[in-house]
């Protein structure tokens, strides 16, 4: 191997991880210049550098010594979105064409089932597959909620986050849509379970992804602060999550136990003040969420941002007043 293929290797693995050579330097322990000598080919990194450059760049060190052949042998140990999704989106289809067929021949077919359904199947079982695959395809994370392209990723953890997570969607959205198939199946004797599956099936989906990604936080960043943030951020992300489904799940129990029908006033005006409560509720979550982003963890008298209180309390007496209509 020449001494340029070692040069080259490194601008590309610093390049794909998204890195700088300031980052690199800074965790190799070296100056910057040094690594600009490296990407160069004015100098070598020593063996303990080499040593850390594969950890950085998450590589053998055998790849970063070797040429283009040797590398694209290794890239078959990249992390890659499984077949198995398939299997289950392919089942959920089958689900809703067998409800279609059944509860047509059965005149009880009901739109809005079908269209729970078809949301719980491409949107979120589909639609998202198809997005993670992409991003763990093509090595860009930009668009997933909560990457911060500022800091340092564990790039391969990233990528197991990923599939952990597609597939359990795939998992939970089949199950659901099993249930609402044989449910909705049955004369209508069990409808009633329709909206507590609903209900069950955003809880756990929130919930389980909070689960995940609370385990995987020590393994996805790279620096201790970042990690401290990140573990900041779930009890907030949590309660804002909560607020919504206190606030749906207040606004159907009004709905059924005063028998409210839809499209008149006092349906509108429930669902204004839902509505409001969410809009300050976002507003309080989104100002903490920035403090969080901001805030130096050395300094562990972490206060709650006084807006972000503010917005909580104001959103209780809005879902207050929900029940009281």
């Amino acid at each position: 191997m020449s001494k340029n293929q070692l040069a080259k290797n490194i601008v590309h693995y610093r390049k794909k991880r998204g890195l700088s050579q300031e980052k690199v330097a800074e965790y190799i322990g070296v100056s910057r210049q040094a690594v600009t000598k490296w990407e160069n080919d004015i100098s070598r990194p020593s063996a303990d550098n080499l040593i850390r450059l594969s950890h950085l760049f998450e590589v053998n060190i055998d790849v970063l010594l070797n040429d283009k052949d040797q590398e694209e042998s290794s890239i078959q140990t990249e992390i890659v979105m499984g077949k198995m999704s398939w299997f289950f989106i392919g089942i959920s289809v089958l689900c809703i064409l067998i409800y279609v067929i059944k509860s047509v021949q059965s005149n009880i077919f009901d739109i809005g089932i079908l269209i729970v359904m078809f949301i719980l199947c491409v949107p979120i079982q589909l639609f998202l597959h198809i997005y993670f695959s992409n991003a763990i395809n093509s090595d860009s994370f930009i668009g997933i909620a909560g990457f911060n392209d500022k800091m340092e990723y564990n790039i391969r953890e990233v990528k197991k986050l990923l599939v952990q997570i597609d597939l359990h969607i795939e998992i939970m959205s089949t199950v659901y849509i099993f249930l609402l198939c044989v449910i909705n199946c049955m004369n209508g004797q069990m409808k009633w379970l329709n909206g507590f599956l609903i209900v069950i099936y955003l809880l756990n989906f929130v919930i389980t992804v909070e689960i995940i990604n609370y385990r995987m936080i020590d393994k996805i960043y790279r620096e201790d602060n970042d990690k401290k943030r990140a573990r900041r951020s779930i009890p907030i992300i949590t309660i804002y999550i909560l607020l919504l489904f206190i606030g749906i799940g207040m606004l159907i129990t009004v709905f059924e136990i005063k028998g409210i029908e839809n499209n008149t006033i006092t349906a509108i005006e429930l669902a204004g003040l839902f509505i409001l409560g969410t809009i300050i509720a976002t507003i309080g979550f989104f100002f903490e969420n920035s403090q969080i982003k901001k805030w130096n963890p050395e300094d562990k008298n972490y206060r709650l941002n006084k807006v972000s209180i503010i917005c909580l309390i104001i959103c209780m007496i809005i879902y207050g007043i929900i029940c009281f209509v």
